[in-house]
């Protein structure tokens, strides 16, 4: 008997020597496909049921299967009495037959010789297409057949695009056009029709293709295109647009904040101009690096300008500038503007430039304006449009967005510079060298990239050499500048400049008036003044700012006419600052004693509520770091080291953290001299400050060591508000380091002396830190018994610090396998903690809750209750909580049965936990460990190596 042919790709057909096969129902046919798809497999009869009836099976499936099997050998083999074709095979059903026979595993040939033979490959991808006679399995019923169907359409549509790919020919792009219409989110496709469209000169069709389809993309899917259309972009946009910058070092904050003002589609005053456009403008002296930030802030803005970018230098600072009209010749025939076709007069290429670009995502980079009048003809007509203009002038008449006041580099940013020229390698071995070089060349960038160059130039050279050579100029220089600009002023402006040197890194006009004992208006008056005279910058309202050169030329010239005028300065500033510190303590720490310490209130209102102190601490805390470190390495003073220490004790709850680099450091100088001036009770409390610092640091033995110093000078001198605070301290550095019994001793002490004092919110917090310590030293039940005492006592803690005892309450009963009564404790100090603002100890509840919850058995809650503990602990910063956060998630997601989102939460968990040393780093890394066991994954065990 002749063999049979089978075609799936359309109607089903069967044939044997030319002639049909009828084979009956659509059920019937649909049993010979499942099979027919996996040809020579025995097919379970379970599988087959589910292939053909999905969640719905009839009564008696096998029977029905078996009938229509039976019906099949008669109509595929008729004459014989054993069937060769459809066989009965162990438990289930297989077709003998050579794949060849069916034409969708010929088509799969087809396919794969096309990959292995390029240059046959247009022809072998036009066999398999031919092979398409409609819809394939077309009205067959069943799940598989569903799946099929859509499987083998994505097959063929595969197939006819790496067909378009091959042939570059006009003669199909009608063919090509009608499919992309059909499919408008098949990226490839339409990055098909675009490439060809261009191919064929209708590159404003392209363009609108590539437009419909970022719009529908971002509408209905909510993303952009991927890298296949992306990458069409330089096809079919003008860009003029520099090469990015090599060796660009810096800038980053200019650079993000380029890209917000220029990529904000908002419509507000601050994100437009009063016209909707919104332009940047980059000022600054010349070598100060405004043409390299440009370019490569227009760079990093590509993707958000599909149109084009636009670019021109203006040669502002050239004898003849650029012609604005012959600038806008180039733009309007970039822009596709026939050369015949532009006005010959600026007010007609204006407007043309104008219409031409309403509508159209345009960046245009005007790079050296010499002034307003050169810019004006050339802004375009869009608010889709941005522009970013760089000028060494001010430029008042430009409506601008953003104005960057370009200033010269960090010392990070120098060095990195540097680095980026000759080597980290070679600088590094000469590092105060390289460091002295960049500061000879005042930082600017030019300059450096020039010296720089130099050294690159020879390799040998050591940077010593060059440095002597250019700081007797440099230094000459500005010196010879600065003294000129000095000489020049009116007595009180010199005496402003002065003594506002004295005043770092920031000088806020309370501070300004301070230092010159004036009213803030008058002391304003001469801030403005100086800035006019280019000797001070304007860094924000009410806020200035020295030049490093201009604020060392300052003090060098104070000290030369009056030593006396940098401490009267000092002391004027301490007296504002801590005035303001002891009230914005008073408002974080309500009823603390250790306010009374820092002296008396201010008179009158300062802040209007926390937030607004606390706003002052952030603006404050870096220049009153600074001044109590220059009041240590100054002259002996013991008045003012003691309220420089005052200073920064008040700040410790406002944010000091957020500067502890340089708040160890003048806690460390103030300690030095506390001691060098045998002042006990000044050195108890540098000690505690210096043993805050640390521990907010993380670093725990020597912060322990400085809390039990200052415990012990603060006893000596009779200090007991400060005491309370270090015995509390002790106890929260044992309590990191499992020392439970330790820290149960420390704040049971620390709690005693609040008491003494009449602090009662003290009282609560190292109360309910022992019972934490007596949960996780196996004393549950009574630390539950605190808790309860410590929510019932009348006039109890402020809202944060009753969210924390029902927090420890929660913990004691998960302890106690009291599950269902933490869950209620924890959601309590989720909701006290929401309320109170306190997003640490609300995403440590979460983190808490979600794994009660999935002790429980309630895993999707936990879930979801560990996904927004992550959430705020990643946006808090809290480095131990996220990993926390994620090690809880990986535990709900793998009894989810997720194991794969389960590894990736353990691995970043066991990474972040390494890296803090903290104990829980085991749990991840069994948890990875279990995963890669129970998944006898490849993955996962790398997984758990990489975790190592």
């Amino acid at each position: 008997m002749q063999p049979v042919g089978f075609a799936l790709l359309g109607a089903l057909r069967v044939q044997r020597a030319g002639m049909a096969i009828e084979l009956g129902a659509p059920r019937q046919r649909a049993v010979l496909v499942s099979l027919l798809l996996r040809p020579n497999a025995v097919i379970a009869t379970d599988q087959l049921v589910d292939d053909l009836w999905g969640d719905e099976p009839p009564g008696s499936p096998v029977v029905a299967l078996r009938s229509y099997i039976s019906q099949l050998r008669k109509l595929l083999e008729p004459v014989r009495e054993k069937p060769s074709l459809l066989l009965s095979q162990s438990g289930g059903y297989r077709i003998a037959v050579d794949p060849d026979r069916i034409d969708l595993w010929r088509v799969r040939q087809l396919h794969e010789l096309a990959g292995s033979h390029p240059h046959r490959a247009r022809e072998h991808l036009s066999d398999a297409l031919s092979l398409w006679r409609g819809e394939p399995l077309a009205d067959l019923p069943g799940p598989l057949m569903e799946r099929e169907r859509q499987r083998l359409a994505e097959l063929r549509l595969t197939l006819q695009e790496e067909c378009f790919a091959l042939d570059h020919s006009p003669d199909h792009l009608p063919e090509l056009e009608a499919l992309a219409a059909e499919h408008p989110f098949r990226e490839r496709l339409q990055a098909l029709l675009i490439r060809s469209l261009h191919r064929s000169g209708r590159t404003a069709e392209a363009r609108t293709v590539y437009a419909s389809l970022h719009s529908r993309l971002a509408e209905h899917l909510g993303i952009e295109p991927g890298p296949d259309v992306t990458a069409l972009r330089q096809l079919l946009d003008p860009d003029q647009l520099p090469n990015d910058p090599a060796h660009f070092t810096g800038r980053r904050t200019h650079v993000a904040a380029i890209a917000r003002a220029l990529t904000d589609r908002t419509t507000t005053s601050t994100t437009t101009t009063a016209t909707g456009l919104r332009l940047v403008t980059v000022t600054g002296m010349a070598g100060v690096g405004k043409t390299a930030l440009a370019v490569r802030a227009a760079h990093a803005l590509r993707p958000d300008f599909p149109d084009g970018r636009l670019h021109a230098d203006l040669r502002g600072a050239d004898l003849v500038p650029a012609s604005a009209s012959d600038v806008l010749a180039d733009f309007l025939t970039t822009l596709g503007i026939r050369p015949s076709a532009v006005p010959q007069d600026l007010p007609g290429r204006s407007a043309l430039f104008r219409t031409v670009t309403t509508g159209k995502r345009l960046l245009i980079l005007l790079d050296n304006a010499r002034d307003d009048a050169q810019l004006q003809p050339l802004l375009p007509g869009s608010s889709d449009c941005a522009v970013l203009v760089t000028s060494r002038t001010a430029l008042p008449g430009i409506p601008s967005v953003l104005r960057i006041a370009l200033d010269v580099f960090s010392p990070q940013e120098a060095i990195g510079l540097l680095d980026s020229v000759i080597g980290a390698a070679r600088r590094s071995a000469q590092h105060s060298d390289a460091e002295h070089l960049v500061e000879a060349c005042g930082r600017l960038p030019l300059a450096l990239r020039i010296a720089a160059a130099r050294l690159a130039a020879s390799p040998d050279q050591p940077i010593a050499d060059l440095l002597r050579r250019l700081a007797e100029d440099r230094e000459g220089l500005a010196e010879q500048v600065f003294a000129l600009s000095y000489r020049l002023l009116p007595p009180p402006l010199a005496t402003a400049f002065r003594r506002f040197a004295w005043v770092e890194p920031d000088i806020a006009l309370a501070s300004a008036a301070a230092v010159l004992d004036l009213p803030e208006y008058e002391a304003e008056h001469l801030a403005e003044a100086l800035v006019d005279q280019a000797l001070l910058e304007s860094v924000g309202p009410g806020r200035y700012r020295f030049h490093d050169l201009v604020r060392a030329f300052a003090r060098r010239t104070s000290l030369r006419l009056d030593e006396a005028e940098r401490t009267t300065a000092h002391h004027r500033l301490l007296a504002l600052l801590l005035t303001r510190a002891r009230t914005a303590f008073a408002l974080a720490v309500p009823g603390d004693p250790v306010a009374d310490v820092f002296g008396e209130p201010a008179p009158r209102p300062v802040f209007t509520d926390l937030p607004d102190a606390r706003r002052w601490a952030r603006a404050e805390t870096p220049g009153a770091v600074a001044l109590a470190a220059a009041v240590a390495s100054g002259a002996p003073d013991a008045t003012a080291v003691r309220s420089a220490v005052d200073l920064l004790v008040a700040l410790s709850p406002l944010g000091l953290g957020a500067f502890a680099g340089r708040a160890e450091e003048a806690a460390r100088l103030l300690v030095a001299t506390s001691e060098d001036g045998r002042d006990r009770a000044a050195e108890g409390r540098a000690r505690f400050l210096l043993g805050t610092v640390l521990l907010g640091r993380a670093r725990l033995d020597e912060a322990a060591e400085q809390a039990r110093e200052a415990a012990r000078a603060c006893r000596e001198a009779d200090d007991p508000a400060v005491l309370r605070q270090a015995l509390n301290d002790l106890g929260l550095i044992a309590q990191a380091q499992a020392r439970h019994e330790e820290a149960i001793t420390a704040f049971d002490a620390a709690a005693a002396l609040a008491h003494r004092l009449g602090h009662r919110s003290g009282a609560v917090a190292s109360t309910a830190n022992a019972a934490l310590s007596r949960v996780r030293s196996g004393h549950a039940e009574e630390a539950a018994d605190t808790c309860r005492r410590l929510l019932s006592e009348p006039g109890g803690a402020d809202a944060a610090m009753t969210a924390y005892v029902h927090y420890v309450l929660g913990l004691a009963h998960q302890e106690l396998g009291q599950l269902d009564d933490s869950a209620d404790q924890l959601r309590t100090c989720v909701d006290r903690a929401g309320h109170a603002g306190d997003q640490d100890r609300e995403s440590a509840a979460r983190s808490r809750l979600a794994e009660v919850l999935r002790l429980l058995g309630r895993v999707e809650e936990a879930v979801d209750e560990a996904t927004r503990a992550l959430r705020l602990a990643t946006r808090g910063g809290r480095q131990r909580e996220r990993a926390l956060a994620h090690l809880v998630l990986a535990h709900a997601v793998a009894a989810r049965g997720d194991h794969r989102t389960a590894r990736t939460h353990a691995a970043q968990a066991h990474r972040l936990l390494s890296g803090l040393g903290a104990p829980e780093s085991a749990d991840a890394r069994s948890l990875l460990t279990a995963l890669a066991t129970a998944d006898g994954s490849i993955t996962a065990v790398e997984q758990v190596t990489s975790a190592r």
